[in-house]
């Protein structure tokens, strides 16, 4: 579904969220991503009772109810359902009951996670703030990543946000927006060509390759402070920024020596170590969850294709033999798959492939698929495709089923998306 998003203004973000319940009961792992079907969770949330009982105040509960629907099924394993759909009481497994108190423009709002069949509490939690729409969004937000830790025994994507390039004739803009696409936010815009942002692994900096100068350079933009500083201005090619997992190195593409090549680099631009010195064009890295293998893409035999590195001793093997065009890899967070871009019947398809090597598996069919970035919890995939027309944000399962649109932006094409860490408060 495409969605229209107005430009978020900067809200005073007054919400506080304070400790309330803990946990009574031991987590269950119901979720295999690989599976051809995956079971949906049942699990009701219930009518808040609202204090005073006015309609503004039940309209502010329905906002939450529906932002938390949306939550729960965009993670691909629940089905959620509200006071005003149709059910079967007798599948219900779990529910979110609700409280929200009112005073002037301040908020208090008490959700609880219940076993359905059991009527034990799971889990609960207290927010505080004022009824602007952002702060609904983020209480909802908030108690989703805590009904998925429960219930499954780890992290969602709540808590993430997401970072493309919006781009027009006249201006290349990257852009923040939160894991369902709303709330988008400006970070810098301008005529310059800026490529492949990317959000550091704790949530802090922005790296980006910008053309401001005339040649492309690295940049580093504080996400809080707004600090701008450029990472890398050596001579030639300043490309492809990839973090490492300690979120202290980057492995970047430069071709200060000549030949474009791999390196790792320091958040102050210093060298560390050159991990590729040819043959052909090294470039497009990105890291084992562990840090100690890096994928790449090389045409040291003719064409590009996926390469993967043993950072310590060096050593390299080829991972890709079918096409003969592979690019923009992407190490999933789990470590099990890692997911590229393939050439094939003249489109751009994506594709993903066990590090070990084998067979690869196409997940996208129609149009031309681009730029896939694995979400926090290696559940999801995000891409930029064409396939209904300008180029828009999409996502899907890990395994290729839910596919939908995310983000469109009138007058702009999306590319370059990249889905940050899920550790935005």
């Amino acid at each position: 579904m495409s969605r229209k998003n107005p430009i978020k203004r900067k809200w005073p973000l007054i919400l506080f969220f304070l400790f309330f319940w803990t946990g009574l009961s031991c987590a269950r792992v119901y979720i295999d991503i690989t599976a051809p079907i995956m079971r949906s969770i049942p699990i009701e949330i219930g009518v808040f009772q609202v204090s005073p009982p006015t309609f503004e105040n039940r309209e502010i509960a329905k906002r939450i109810i529906k932002v938390l629907k949306n939550d729960l099924e965009f993670h691909g394993f629940f089905k959620a359902f509200t006071p005003y759909d149709t059910k079967d009481e007798t599948l219900i497994e779990y529910q979110i009951s609700g409280q929200l108190h009112r005073l002037n423009d301040k908020i208090s709002v008490e959700l609880r996670l219940l076993d359905a069949r059991e009527g034990e509490m799971l889990t609960g939690r207290r927010y505080r703030g004022t009824k602007n729409p952002y702060t609904l969004r983020k209480i909802a937000h908030r108690f989703t990543e805590l009904v998925v830790e429960s219930i499954t025994g780890e992290g969602g994507v709540s808590l993430s946000k997401i970072t493309f390039v919006g781009s027009s004739k006249d201006k290349r803009t990257i852009y923040l927006a939160d894991f369902d696409g709303f709330n988008l936010e400006r970070v810098i815009s301008g005529p310059a060509i800026k490529l492949s942002p990317r959000i550091s692994p704790d949530g802090k900096w922005l790296v980006y390759t910008s053309y401001g100068s005339g040649r492309p350079n690295l940049i580093l933009q504080g996400l809080k402070d707004h600090s701008i500083r450029t990472l890398t201005r050596f001579r030639g090619l300043n490309l492809s920024p990839a973090w490492h997992p300690d979120g202290k190195r980057l492995a970047v593409t430069l071709s200060k020596d000549g030949n474009p090549d791999l390196y790792v680099i320091d958040l102050m631009g210093r060298v560390l170590k050159r991990l590729t010195k040819g043959p052909g064009i090294n470039c497009s890295p990105s890291w084992s969850p562990d840090g100690t293998k890096i994928v790449f893409v090389s045409d040291r035999y003719g064409s590009p294709q996926l390469f993967i590195l043993s950072v310590e001793s060096g050593k390299v093997t080829r991972l890709t033999y079918k096409g003969r065009y592979n690019t923009d890899p992407q190490w999933s967070p789990r470590g099990d798959r890692i997911v590229y871009v393939g050439r094939t019947g003249g489109q751009f398809q994506v594709f993903t492939i066990s590090p070990r090597g084998g067979d690869p598996i196409q997940l996208t069919y129609s149009g031309n698929n681009e730029n896939p970035s694995w979400s926090p919890d290696g559940r999801q995939i995000l891409f930029s495709s064409d396939r209904l027309g300008k180029k828009s944000l999409f996502v899907m399962d890990a395994n290729g089923r839910r596919q939908r649109r995310l983000v469109t932006l009138k007058g702009q094409e999306t590319i370059t998306p990249f889905w940050g860490p899920n550790k935005f408060k």
